[in-house]
């Protein structure tokens, strides 16, 4: 589904004004002048309104200018979400650096080929991958059900299932250049145990004493500031 955007009422067709997140047909902005431009926006709309002689109501009265407006409101809207997603990014990944963290979780999402977590005593939510490329999967999506199911039944992974997880910041060049925070983090399965997926008490202990390819800080900063525009939904 599409964000919604800003635009000048009188360029875009009836039809295009609705929007899934919106109860109401036409709707703007009309709150605190100080939380955001839109809203200024706004405010200076309503006083050209009622009066014409207002120092900027020929530019606010203006089609083509509130269109250009709207596209740079939408634009800087834009950019504020990537920095934001790129500033919890960065300084996630500057937290779990060099850490190896075992910690219990929830199932959040189910998905063909994976499960969302969420680790409460952090905050920050990864995503488990049942399967690598060309791999078998470990655990077969049942639709019905809407869960992961191991070949032999005898383990399923469903929705706010209690899990528990060992999580990592992913240092590998591949994913180094992916910016989402999920992406970022590598999270792995330890209970339920399912065969093939869960890691063992011997893996988990080889895992705990490997000594983690060192970034510097500066060199975390680098990657995630380089491709703000790779930021996505978490």
């Amino acid at each position: 589904m599409m964000q919604a955007q800003y635009f000048c009422s009188g360029t875009l067709t009836p039809d295009e004004f609705r929007h899934y997140g919106l109860a109401t047909e036409i709707y703007t902005h009309f709150t605190s002048p100080i939380r955001r431009y839109a809203d200024v926006m706004v405010h200076r709309l309503l006083h050209a309104a009622v009066d014409r002689d207002a120092g900027y109501a020929s530019e606010l009265t203006n089609k083509v200018a509130m269109a250009e407006q709207s596209d740079v409101l939408n634009h800087r809207h834009r950019m504020a979400q990537q920095a934001g997603r790129a500033s919890v990014e960065l300084y996630t990944s500057l937290f779990f650096k060099g850490k190896t963290v075992d910690e219990e979780g929830y199932v959040t999402q189910v998905l063909q080929n994976g499960f969302s977590v969420l680790i409460p005593s952090y905050g920050v939510e990864g995503i488990v991958y049942t399967t690598s490329k060309g791999d078998t999967p470990a655990l077969e999506y049942d639709k019905a059900a809407h869960s992961l199911v191991s070949s032999d039944a005898s383990v399923s992974i469903g929705l706010f299932q209690h899990v528990r997880v060992v999580l990592q910041v992913d240092d590998s060049p591949v994913s180094a250049n992916v910016g989402s925070m999920r992406r970022k983090l590598l999270l792995q399965l330890v209970e339920p145990h399912v065969p093939g997926l869960s890691l063992t008490e011997t893996e988990l202990s080889a895992i705990r004493a490997t000594k983690p390819t060192q970034r510097s800080e500066a060199q975390i900063i680098e990657l995630v500031t380089t491709h703000p525009e790779q930021v996505q939904s978490i």
